[in-house]
């Protein structure tokens, strides 16, 4: 297949894969509602309401954490059983229930850590594990602006969910209100089921939309894919020192991404902004956000996976000094809001698109059920981080020097690691390896 560069306009050609993009996109900002953004709202009210330990409750997030990375591992195994489009559809009605009889009706801890346990495996698993890989298969050569499109739902949760929670707790007790996510989990679950499909062809599209032409002259390296069967091993892959890479890359951006968002109110308000001014900032950064979240895949898809690697790192470890230097200089914080902003797209399209860029289109489904679990133990790192730091130290300027070293050392790892080394379609001879369908 050729690798030719896509303009902006032919990059919003995806046919009938938006319906892949509308359900990615709603996707991440139903779960965000329930693992993520939206606890900062609606966790108050449940440990209220409940009568139970906020703290302890915001505790099981970790424990969910590391519970969803072995839950991976299964629903990579369904997933290659019995395809994208099923597993999704049934993970996000399992997400929809979890949320209404689990999450809001968690009457103590254990029911509380249970949902999130669910959620957590169900939300991440279908994200990653499901939508990612049929991205990759939709869209080879438009991959890394489609990765772009699809992570806009956390820049929106980002921004949106805290205002819409408020304003939902406002009209009716959270058992109630708040249930709107749970029925639009199970829509979406059900929307999967009817739109969506594993491959293009099923839906009678071409991969990257393209004409019948385009197709036999350009694409005929993938034409026979669904004949192919991945030779990798989990032994295979445990020894393989690309899959770690591919792991640790983004694991290290997910940590840093994590650990600076999560503390970023905090942390501004440490600098001398006003608690509403510190609010307000992360809105302003989810919705700077979403432009990030296109621009980071549509650079990606113009000059490669390796490069926007590189220059993403760098960009965010720009906005992680400028926030350091605002100790210094205060008005260098609303300059950090903008460039970290900018930066929070880049972490679930880096997850998707840089071990793809490493193992191709034919092995990445296979080995992603590998390599996402260890990116994502690598993320949940960020409370550990911050916690030890500020026990040390008594601020979070400790940590956030930790995350700037990170996005440099990720620099020079991208730098020294080959693009396509994996890839069968780019090395023919790694064939002999593989396994063909008879």
């Amino acid at each position: 297949m050729k690798d030719k560069k896509i303009s902006i306009k032919e990059s919003f050609n995806l046919g009938k894969g938006w319906n892949l993009m509308i359900f990615a996109i709603l996707a991440m900002l139903v779960t965000n509602a329930g693992v993520n953004d939206g606890l900062n709202v609606a966790l108050p009210a449940i440990a209220k309401g409940a009568g139970l330990d906020y703290e302890v409750c915001l505790a099981m997030g970790t424990v969910a954490g590391f519970v969803g990375v072995a839950m991976m591992l299964v629903i990579a195994k369904f997933r290659d059983r019995f395809g994208g489009r099923k597993v999704s559809a049934v993970l996000f009605i399992i997400f929809g229930l979890t949320f209404y009889f689990l999450f809001l009706r968690a009457a103590n801890i254990v029911m509380y850590a249970l949902s999130q346990c669910i959620m957590v495996s169900c939300g991440q698993g279908c994200f990653y594990l499901c939508t990612g890989p049929m991205q990759s298969d939709w869209f080879p050569r438009k991959r890394g602006v489609v990765n772009g499109i699809s992570t806009i739902g956390a820049n929106i949760g980002t921004a949106v969910l805290a205002p819409l929670m408020t304003f939902l707790l406002g009209r009716a007790e959270y058992k109630v209100s708040l249930s709107v996510f749970a029925a639009a989990a199970v829509v979406l679950g059900i929307y999967a089921f009817v739109t969506l499909r594993d491959n293009p062809m099923d839906a009678g599209m071409y991969p990257d939309n393209v004409s019948k032409e385009k197709y036999e002259t350009e694409y005929k390296d993938i034409s026979d894919k669904d004949d192919y069967v991945s030779d990798w091993t989990i032994s295979k892959m445990l020894k393989c020192k690309e899959v770690w890479i591919a792991a640790i890359v983004p694991g290290f951006i997910t940590l840093g991404l994590l650990g600076i968002i999560t503390q970023f109110v905090q942390r501004n308000v440490y600098l001398g902004l006003s608690t509403d001014m510190a609010v307000g900032a992360m809105t302003v950064a989810g919705l700077i956000g979403i432009i990030g979240s296109y621009g980071i895949g549509y650079i990606d898809t113009k000059i490669g996976t390796k490069k926007a690697c590189m220059i993403y790192c760098g960009v965010f470890a720009f906005g992680i000094l400028l926030n350091l230097l605002a100790s210094f200089w205060p008005p260098l914080v609303y300059a950090s809001i903008f460039i970290v902003g900018f930066s929070l797209g880049g972490s679930t399209n880096m997850s998707l698109s840089f071990p793809a860029s490493i193992f191709g289109v034919l092995d990445y489904p296979k080995v992603n059920g590998v390599i996402f679990p260890i990116n994502y133990c690598i993320g949940c790192l960020n409370f550990v981080v911050n916690a030890v730091v500020m026990k040390l130290t008594g601020s979070l300027t400790g940590a956030y020097i930790v995350f700037f070293c990170l996005f440099l050392v990720n620099i020079l790892i991208v730098a020294a690691t080959e693009e396509g080394k994996w890839d069968k379609l780019k090395h023919p001879e790694l064939m002999n390896g593989g396994e063909k369908k008879q």
